[in-house]
């Protein structure tokens, strides 16, 4: 949504807003809200609301936006993770380079810088501190392979793994950064998309699409996921897949990630978005009409 959108659009209360949406009763709810609240509190008022919701519920959304917490989770249910360590600001990293600082709760790759000598530790760790008060201290894995994996669930309940998406680095540009994601105006505020060099589907083996799968799998249930899920994958040079993130959201523009994948398994935008809102629609039906509170 514009700034124009924004600025025109009625403001009213969140009372008056749940008045309203009451009052629209909608069979169902594509977020498309890519803020914090609109990621996490507002899936949690549809759920309060009893409004079928596509995509992934608010815990799992929560869950996500804090890199350490997510890779704990993930590591603790058998998923390789880069070792790591998190430090707060006027704290050192025990870690030496070479290894990657990120801010704990951003998207994007804003805020994260590559060390490979200690001399450029303190403009790095200022870097990630302008977005958050926690910084990750991740060893960086040596470029073999940096990967977009992704699963949905079918409507047996298994999950598929979708087609990846090969992002193609080199030793002099070996990570992803915000300006390898994001196109940006004079004021430092992003207005697009930049244009990326990848392919879909990445060609791998079967060897490696099994680890993926795994990988996927086991992250989807571990972190509470729902309908989809998606997940940046450095692989090393020896073969090995490290879980580096989640990204639990999806705009379904026909660019986006999953529908860029699933297109290449078979399934157009407009079908994967209807068997999306329609598995939504059913979850509730399934769960019948019981509004959901504190007492269950």
């Amino acid at each position: 949504m514009s700034e124009e959108a924004r600025s025109s659009a009625e403001h009213m209360s969140i009372d008056q807003a749940v008045l309203k949406i009451k009052e629209l009763s909608p069979a169902a709810v594509v977020p498309h809200m890519f803020c914090l609240p609109g990621m996490t509190a507002f899936r949690g008022l549809c759920d309060v609301m009893n409004i079928p919701l596509v995509g992934n519920p608010a815990a799992a959304m929560a869950l996500s936006t804090n890199k350490w917490q997510t890779r704990a989770v993930v590591a603790s249910h058998g998923v390789k993770v880069p070792e790591a360590e998190i430090v707060s600001k006027g704290e050192v990293p025990k870690m030496q380079p070479p290894f990657l600082i990120k801010p704990c709760n951003e998207d994007n790759s804003q805020g994260i810088s590559l060390v490979r000598e200690l001399s450029t530790l303190q403009k790095a760790l200022d870097n990630a501190f302008q977005f958050d008060h926690e910084a990750l201290v991740e060893r960086y894995v040596p470029l073999g392979r940096e990967l977009r994996v992704a699963v949905w669930e079918n409507d047996d309940k298994t999950l598929q793994l979708l087609p990846c998406i090969e992002y193609f680095l080199t030793e002099q540009d070996p990570i992803r950064t915000a300006a390898h994601k994001l196109v940006t105006d004079h004021s430092g505020k992003p207005v697009g998309f930049a244009p990326v060099c990848r392919k879909c589907p990445a060609d791998i083996d079967e060897t490696l699409r099994e680890k993926l799968r795994d990988l996927a799998t086991r992250s989807h249930k571990a972190l509470g996921c729902r309908d989809y899920s998606i997940y940046d994958v450095r692989v090393d040079p020896e073969g090995e897949p490290y879980f580096i993130e989640a990204s639990l959201y999806c705009s379904f523009a026909p660019k986006s990630v999953v529908v860029l994948m699933a297109a290449q398994a078979g399934q157009d935008q407009r079908t994967v978005f209807e068997m999306l809102v329609n598995r939504a629609i059913n979850r509730k039906k399934a769960a019948g009409t019981k509004t959901v509170g504190m007492k269950g």
